[in-house]
């Protein structure tokens, strides 16, 4: 008769998958690219700032006024005179290749970083 409910090879199973598990959530982690910089375009220029920064931009596009806010390494819209607000209700990019856009006011912000591509397809 054995006794106990989970024997010795189970437990190495179990831990085995454990750090796995462990090894996928960190090399996740690690690949998650910042910011290294802050491109700003609107109808009357480009604003390039190198991150981290602090600062507040009032735009003025077709329609109104838009407010970028740049803080730490992210960026986002924090108002805008559009009509749907789809720019303010995106949220703020943190990562690199992210970017947020209001179209009517024509206003970019995009976040660039050390990564390249994620796919090339023909």
């Amino acid at each position: 008769m054995r006794s106990g409910l989970i024997k010795t090879g189970d437990w190495l199973l179990i831990i085995f998958f454990l750090f796995l598990s462990g090894f996928w959530l960190w090399s996740t982690w690690r690949k998650k690219e910042s910011p290294e910089e802050c491109v700003v375009q609107w109808q009357e220029g480009t604003l390039t700032f190198t991150l981290p920064k602090d600062t507040v931009l009032i735009l003025t596009g077709p329609i109104g006024k838009t407010v970028v806010e740049i803080k730490g390494r992210g960026a986002r819209i924090r108002d805008s005179d559009c009509p749907h607000k789809v720019c303010v209700k995106m949220g703020r990019a943190e990562m690199g290749g992210q970017m947020v856009v209001c179209a009517p006011n024509r206003v970019v912000v995009m976040l660039k970083g050390r990564g390249g591509v994620d796919a090339i397809t023909r």
